[in-house]
């Protein structure tokens, strides 16, 4: 056998190197020529771009107009939108305008620029469109990477779509066909109706789900509230075996000393006092919606971002994608709102029946001052959401400090955190709702209620001036308590699910601008004020001159007769009932004049 010399086997693998690479460069070229002819030829020296036949693959059915069910839901209807308007730049599935799409779908027509319909010739129906222009993909995984939420690509879309005729889809069209490109990503929540008030907190890029099945466990609540409010009246309705005063069981078992709770109420309560009719459940109302606005507020904690950029954000995503967020935020706002009102009923009520007597001038004083924090808290709560609605607070409401002769400015940057509602006065109210007034609330509140029960409880006429002698224990009024609760707890649940809590779109910047927004609920009637004349004389000094009137009459008119105590309406009273209604007249007048907008 021949054996090949090394020299003879080095030229072998050179000539074999040359043949491959000879091979490869004429495939090479061969393939080169044969796309080139394809796509362009030489027409007096400029080059005509000629598109290929149509790819024999494409299904020219994905062009149909979409199938969408008989009820239409936001994005169905932006998909129809899509179809008719955005199909042909961004593909039929938010691809973009790929080759794959671009040769399929419209073949021959697929150079837009030399069949005319996108040139400098193009037809009166068309519009020249760059070559530069580009197309990018909707769905794909990368795609939409400027925008970080569903507001942010529907302010896009509402202002630059379609390029070439912008803001023509208007407000409703934009909705739709944002709610539809987050449905082709995959981001589209279940359920979800993209507005103003909920599209900041939807990402673009990711899922978020939305709780579910919560009326069903909100109702089932409810149910065993009221069957344990039935079982609480029941069990006083049907008469139940005691033991007698002097019985060996009750000798051997004495009652158990009273525990803490119960020293919240003496022994016992003249029984014509106690009831509803004259307290009008008020104080104990007050007391029960404080401990609902302190559980709501600490599980709103969790959630709430106290700045400029993500404070409106994290209330949107509590009341929709919170499980049990919307009832809680619900439950809190209302319950503000009703504090106020119960705090004004229960000092109506005491000033009608004449209990500020004596020493309960004091604590009548404190339960003034208690009103004027929950007006507060309720104020600057109404800051923190910190959306369009609330710009009169921000504005005109804290422009009333600036009106105060001497120390308006400093008092102004003091509440405020600068010279102007800014971005750095949400954390200001922040803290005053949070760390300061609520503190200052709760310790008045306690005060308020030991000084009630040192100053001897409900007002009455001295035991020998009483008709009716009569008392019930404090067992029998705790049960009266518990039973107003509960009443008051079905229907504050019932309000809180049927009627959401208002809230508006974000504040976007960094200032604040003024804004014709109404004020709230009340301070309407200061609003109204304003309306009429100087700011300082109508909007502070007259407001706080009626809250120190009214935290004055004790001081101010005679006090009510011992004997005609424990009544409504007693006759020796009759002056200072008489002027605080006229000054509560005025001010719900004034509210609603402001609420009917009444020139």
């Amino acid at each position: 056998m021949t054996t090949l010399s090394p020299q003879i086997k080095r030229r072998a693998r050179a000539l074999l190197l040359i043949s491959g690479f000879v091979l490869l460069v004429g495939a090479s070229l061969f393939s080169t020529e044969s796309v080139t002819a394809s796509q362009s030829r030489q027409t007096n020296g400029t080059p005509t771009i000629i598109a290929p036949s149509v790819t024999p693959t494409f299904d020219m059915r994905r062009l149909d107009k979409p199938v969408v069910p008989q009820v239409l839901s936001q994005a169905d209807e932006g998909a129809l939108i899509y179809w008719g308007i955005c199909l042909a730049c961004h593909g039929d599935r938010g691809q973009g305008l790929t080759d794959e799409f671009r040769l399929g779908a419209f073949g021959a027509d697929s150079n837009c620029w030399q069949s005319g319909c996108h040139g400098k010739n193009h037809p009166p129906q068309g519009f020249e469109m760059p070559k530069t222009l580009t197309f990018p993909a909707l769905s794909a995984a990368g795609s939409l990477g400027r925008f970080q939420n569903a507001q942010q690509l529907y302010d896009y879309v509402v202002e630059m779509m379609p390029w070439w005729k912008p803001r023509s889809l208007g407000s409703e069209k934009a909705w739709q066909v944002t709610a539809f490109l987050l449905k082709m990503k995959g981001s589209l929540p279940e359920g979800i109706v993209l507005s103003e008030l909920n599209a900041s907190a939807v990402p673009v890029h990711r899922l978020v789900t939305t709780p579910k099945n919560e009326n069903t466990a909100i109702w089932i609540f409810i149910g065993t509230m009221i069957l344990s409010m039935v079982g609480l009246i029941a069990r006083d309705i049907f008469p139940r075996p005691e033991n007698g005063a002097d019985s060996p069981s009750r000798a051997a078992n004495p009652a158990p000393r009273p525990n803490f709770f119960s020293h919240l109420h003496p022994p016992t309560i003249p029984a014509v006092q106690a009831r509803w009719r004259y307290t009008l459940g008020a104080g104990g109302m007050a007391v029960f919606l404080s401990l609902v606005l302190l559980v709501t507020g600490l599980l709103e904690m969790f959630y709430y971002a106290p700045t400029p950029e993500k404070a409106a954000i994290s209330v949107e995503t509590i009341a929709n994608f919170v499980p049990f967020g919307a009832l809680v935020r619900n439950l809190h706002y209302w319950s503000a709102q009703i504090l106020v009102i119960v705090t004004l009923v229960h000092l109506a009520r005491v000033i009608f029946t004449g209990a500020y007597n004596s020493r309960r001038k004091s604590n009548f004083v404190l339960g003034a001052i208690l009103l004027v924090f929950a007006i507060l808290l309720d104020f600057t709560g109404y800051v923190l959401r910190w959306d369009e609605g609330v710009r009169w607070a921000l504005t005109a409401g804290t422009n009333l400090l600036k009106s105060i002769p001497f120390v308006g400015d400093a008092l102004y940057i003091f509440v405020v955190g600068g010279s102007e509602p800014s971005s750095a006065s949400l954390l200001r109210f922040y803290a005053w709702h949070i760390f300061v007034l609520a503190l200052m609330f709760a310790i008045a509140t306690v005060w308020h209620l030991f000084r009630v029960r040192r100053d001897g409880g409900i007002a009455i006429p001295p035991a020998n001036q009483r008709e009716n002698l009569e008392r019930i224990s404090r067992a029998d009024l705790l049960k009266r308590e518990v039973l107003g609760m509960f009443v008051g707890g079905i229907l504050l649940l019932a309000l809180s699910t049927f009627v959401p809590a208002p809230i508006a779109s974000p504040i976007r910047g960094v200032t604040i601008s003024a804004a014709d927004s109404s004020a709230p609920w009340f301070f309407l009637w200061v609003q109204r004020l304003l309306k009429l004349g100087d700011p300082f004389l109508l909007g502070v000094l007259l407001p706080l001159a009626v809250v120190i009137f009214i935290s004055a009459m004790p001081y101010i008119f005679a006090e009510v007769k011992p004997s005609e105590l424990g009544r409504w309406f007693p006759r020796s009273g009759r002056v200072a009932q008489l002027t605080f209604a006229i000054v509560a007249v005025i001010v719900l007048a004034l509210t609603l004049f402001s609420v009917f907008k009444i020139p």
